[in-house]
Protein backbone atom coordinates (compact mmCIF):
# COMPACT_ATOMS: atom_id res chain seq x y z
CA UNK A 1 0.00 0.00 0.00
CA UNK A 2 2.82 2.52 1.02
CA UNK A 3 4.54 1.41 -2.23
CA UNK A 4 1.30 2.84 -4.20
CA UNK A 5 1.09 5.81 -2.47
CA UNK A 6 5.07 6.50 -3.29
CA UNK A 7 4.50 5.88 -6.71
CA UNK A 8 1.52 7.85 -7.21
CA UNK A 9 3.07 10.64 -5.99
CA UNK A 10 6.54 10.07 -8.15
CA UNK A 11 4.00 9.61 -10.90
CA UNK A 12 1.95 13.03 -9.90
CA UNK A 13 5.50 14.80 -9.68
CA UNK A 14 6.69 13.66 -13.07
CA UNK A 15 3.24 14.57 -14.72
CA UNK A 16 3.60 17.77 -13.36
CA UNK A 17 7.19 18.94 -13.92
CA UNK A 18 6.48 17.71 -17.63
CA UNK A 19 3.42 19.73 -17.94
CA UNK A 20 4.64 22.86 -15.82
CA UNK A 21 6.00 24.75 -19.20
CA UNK A 22 2.47 24.59 -20.96
CA UNK A 23 0.40 25.85 -18.11
CA UNK A 24 2.96 28.52 -16.31
CA UNK A 25 2.27 32.31 -17.38
CA UNK A 26 4.19 33.34 -20.39
CA UNK A 27 6.92 35.62 -20.11
CA UNK A 28 9.04 38.13 -22.14
CA UNK A 29 11.14 35.30 -22.74
CA UNK A 30 9.06 33.02 -24.28
CA UNK A 31 8.64 35.92 -27.12
CA UNK A 32 10.37 36.07 -29.95
CA UNK A 33 11.86 39.20 -31.61
CA UNK A 34 10.25 40.79 -34.29
CA UNK A 35 12.15 40.41 -37.76
CA UNK A 36 13.29 43.36 -39.10
CA UNK A 37 12.37 44.66 -43.01
CA UNK A 38 15.97 43.40 -44.31
CA UNK A 39 15.47 39.94 -41.92
CA UNK A 40 11.85 39.68 -43.73
CA UNK A 41 13.61 40.39 -47.19
CA UNK A 42 16.31 37.83 -46.78
CA UNK A 43 13.33 35.26 -45.70
CA UNK A 44 11.08 36.00 -49.02
CA UNK A 45 13.97 35.47 -51.03
CA UNK A 46 15.47 32.44 -49.53
CA UNK A 47 11.48 31.14 -49.82
CA UNK A 48 11.66 31.71 -53.46
CA UNK A 49 14.71 30.36 -54.21
CA UNK A 50 13.99 27.15 -52.17
CA UNK A 51 10.89 27.16 -53.89
CA UNK A 52 12.27 27.34 -57.33
CA UNK A 53 14.72 24.73 -56.27
CA UNK A 54 12.31 22.25 -54.95
CA UNK A 55 10.14 23.08 -58.65
CA UNK A 56 13.33 22.13 -60.53
CA UNK A 57 13.76 18.93 -58.29
CA UNK A 58 10.16 17.77 -58.98
CA UNK A 59 10.57 18.53 -62.62
CA UNK A 60 13.81 16.22 -63.24
CA UNK A 61 11.65 13.48 -61.20
CA UNK A 62 8.36 13.85 -63.26
CA UNK A 63 11.07 14.04 -66.46
CA UNK A 64 12.47 10.44 -65.33
CA UNK A 65 9.17 8.99 -65.12
CA UNK A 66 8.00 10.46 -67.97
CA UNK A 67 5.77 12.30 -67.08
CA UNK A 68 6.67 15.41 -68.83
CA UNK A 69 7.68 15.50 -72.35
CA UNK A 70 11.02 17.20 -72.95
CA UNK A 71 10.15 20.19 -74.45
CA UNK A 72 7.83 21.20 -71.17
CA UNK A 73 10.44 20.34 -69.25
CA UNK A 74 13.42 22.49 -70.97
CA UNK A 75 10.82 25.34 -70.99
CA UNK A 76 9.85 25.04 -67.18
CA UNK A 77 13.35 24.41 -65.91
CA UNK A 78 14.96 27.29 -67.63
CA UNK A 79 12.22 29.43 -65.64
CA UNK A 80 12.91 27.89 -62.55
CA UNK A 81 16.39 28.30 -62.83
CA UNK A 82 15.99 31.86 -63.71
CA UNK A 83 13.85 32.37 -60.90
CA UNK A 84 16.59 30.80 -58.53
CA UNK A 85 19.40 32.21 -60.05
CA UNK A 86 17.59 35.92 -59.42
CA UNK A 87 17.18 35.09 -55.75
CA UNK A 88 20.10 33.95 -55.38
CA UNK A 89 21.96 36.93 -56.83
CA UNK A 90 19.41 39.12 -54.59
CA UNK A 91 20.51 37.12 -51.40
CA UNK A 92 24.42 37.62 -52.46
CA UNK A 93 24.00 41.90 -53.36
CA UNK A 94 22.64 41.63 -50.04
CA UNK A 95 25.09 40.31 -47.58
CA UNK A 96 28.34 39.22 -50.28
CA UNK A 97 30.25 38.30 -47.13
CA UNK A 98 27.46 35.35 -46.94
CA UNK A 99 28.60 34.01 -50.76
CA UNK A 100 32.09 34.03 -49.90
Amino acid sequence: MLAALILAAIALAVVLFIAWPLVRPQTGADQLDPLTEGQRRRLALREERDLALQAIKELELDRSTNHIGDQDYNELVAEYRAQAAKAIAALDAEDPAASA
